[in-house]
C-alpha cells in the first residue's frame, strides 16, 4: 500500500535549503519516493490554529517502510542534520488509498 509523508518546516533562515534541495531528491527517489509538492512561497493557514510553517512538503512512497528507510538512510543523515540545525520540522506519515 502506498504511503505519504507531510513535512511542516519552521525556519527563519533558509540559506541552507539550496544545498538540501540539490542533494535530497535523488536520495528520496532511491527509496521509491517522489515529491508531490514543496511550497516555494508563503503558507497560509485558513482554518484551525496550526502555527504557520515557512514550508510544506508532501511526498509519496511505496510504503511506510520505504519512508522510514529514507529518513534513517546513512546518506540522508548529513542533510537531516543540516535541516535540523536550521529549522524545526514536524513530519507525519500515513497510508494512502486509491
Amino acid at each position: 500500500m502506498s504511503a505519504h509523508m507531510v513535512a511542516l518546516m519552521y525556519a527563519d533562515d533558509m540559506s541552507w535549503a539550496e544545498e538540501y534541495g540539490a542533494n535530497v531528491p535523488q536520495i528520496i527517489r532511491k527509496y521509491g519516493g517522489d515529491y508531490n509538492f514543496v511550497s516555494g512561497g508563503p503558507v497560509e493557514v485558513v482554518e484551525g490554529d496550526l502555527p504557520v510553517p515557512s514550508g510544506v512538503g508532501t511526498f509519496n512512497f511505496p510504503s511506510r517502510e520505504a519512508i522510514m528507510q529514507f529518513l534513517n538512510a546513512e546518506e540522508y543523515q548529513p542533510y537531516a542534520d543540516l535541516r535540523n540545525r536550521h529549522s524545526r520540522t514536524q513530519i507525519m506519515i500515513f497510508d494512502g488509498r486509491a
